[in-house]
């Protein structure tokens, strides 16, 4: 500011004193005088605006480098400014769109980076969170919210705010303290439920800046599966073990003295063609459960409904109940003939086998627009509220003691139902209440 008064002072200096030169070569009276006193002051303006107007092109360049350069840093998109190449400042304006257009590329790539590294972490399956020394956490996925059973929260947050299980805590603590990471299996109560999540925490440091980055995997299922595996070899050994101990021993017995005896004879042959049935049907059973785990899906036909349940009708033995087939004639649905029998044929079984004498069951179906469902309901034992989510495991059968008495059998029936069902994306449900009776549900897309 004070060079430019100082430039307008000089200015309006320079023409008095050319004014002075002027009146003294040339005489002048005293009206010219006057004259070109105002002569010379309207050129002295005249010379102050041109001054400011060459000074004003010449930095607004500057001015529109500036602003620029202030837009970029609260982040909006760089840009350049137009320079002419007979501005002084043509080649500090080059090097300035140089740099914008540097800072625009980068930008384009960090963003893209930033985007991917969004959807990969929105995409895995596994929680990531990451903790720094002041336990704030900065980057936390929907993963690790999903099997905290937490809100997706904002970042940068607290970790206390999201992290409310000591033992995880603790896991995140020992990693800061120990500088190496961590992995352990964890379990955790994550609404109301217990889950089992591998837990891995990686250390790392960038310059002074310490952090913790912690992946989750539920582990839950797997465990589960594994549990049901270890559960089905047992149990499967054990199933076969029984009949063949008894084919071995009984024959053994008929091979000695005892063999003579005609009625003992008759009686042990009886118990030995009695338990190679049982081994048959369990063997029946185990490649009917592999079959549907492992064939090629069959078309689905237009079926009627009531043909299926009278032919498994007259499979089974019904003598000691009487069975009720509600089912109208013309009820058609749409799903695979063999996969449909095996679950009328088991669901029957189920419920004439574990009734009362005289007992009676009741079968039903019903469609909607997108499914079909089929009923059945018998007058028999009824299944305890605390083991209804255990019988379509593989092998299980309640209370053992209490269901030999009853009936024997695989147990291994419902767990077919529940492979077929889940193979055709359905749905099954039980209502039951002990001596009262039981009612299965098997619902299908049609």
């Amino acid at each position: 500011m004070k060079k430019r008064i100082g430039k307008l002072i000089s200015i309006y200096v320079l023409n008095i004193l050319l004014l002075f030169l002027v009146t003294r070569v040339v005489h002048v009276v005293h009206n010219q005088f006057y004259v070109l006193l105002i002569i010379f002051f309207v050129v002295a303006n005249f010379e102050v605006w041109f001054l400011n107007f060459w000074q004003n092109k010449e930095t607004s360049e500057l001015a529109i480098m500036k602003q620029r350069m202030v837009a970029t840093s609260v982040g909006e998109i760089p840009r350049g400014v137009i320079a002419e190449p007979t501005s002084p400042y043509y080649e500090l304006l080059e090097k300035f769109n140089n740099l914008q257009n540097y800072i625009r590329h980068m930008q384009y790539d960090t963003n893209r980076e930033i985007n991917n590294y969004q959807t990969l972490l929105t995409s895995l399956p596994v929680g990531v969170i990451n903790v720094n020394r002041h336990h704030i956490i900065d980057v936390f996925n929907q993963t690790a919210a999903d099997l905290l059973g937490v809100e997706m929260p904002k970042v940068p947050i607290l970790d206390s705010l999201v992290i409310r299980h000591f033992t995880l805590s603790e896991l995140i603590n020992h990693t800061f303290n120990t500088e190496k990471k961590q992995q352990s299996i964890l379990n955790l109560i994550v609404n109301g439920e217990t889950k089992q999540y591998d837990v891995s925490t990686l250390f790392h440091q960038s310059g002074i800046n310490t952090e913790v980055m912690v992946m989750l995997y539920d582990l839950t299922e797997v465990l589960k599966i594994e549990r049901m595996q270890a559960d089905f070899l047992a149990n499967a050994s054990h199933e076969f073990k029984t009949p063949l101990t008894a084919i071995t021993g009984f024959v053994e017995t008929l091979q000695g003295e005892a063999g003579a005896d005609e009625d003992v004879r008759a009686q042990f042959l009886q118990i030995v063609a009695n338990e190679a049935n049982r081994l048959s049907a369990l063997v029946s059973d185990i490649l009917s459960l592999s079959r549907v785990q492992h064939k090629v899906d069959e078309k689905a036909t237009n079926i009627k409904i009531t043909q299926i349940i009278d032919q498994q009708l007259k499979k089974i033995d019904t003598k000691s109940v009487l069975v009720h087939n509600d089912v109208a004639l013309n009820f058609n649905a749409s799903g695979v003939t063999s996969d449909i029998s095996t679950i009328v044929q088991n669901l029957l079984t189920n419920a004439i086998k574990y009734n009362r004498i005289a007992g009676e069951v009741w079968i039903t179906a019903s469609k909607n627009k997108q499914n079909w469902q089929i009923n059945v309901r018998d007058s028999g034992i009824g299944i305890p509220l605390n083991q209804q989510s255990r019988i379509f495991e593989r092998f299980y059968r309640g209370d053992e003691s209490r269901q030999r008495r009853i009936a024997s059998g695989t147990g291994l029936g419902l767990a077919i139902v529940n492979e077929i069902v889940n193979k055709h994306n359905g749905e099954i449900k039980v209502k039951s209440q002990v001596g009262v009776g039981t009612t299965i549900s098997v619902i299908l897309p049609l």
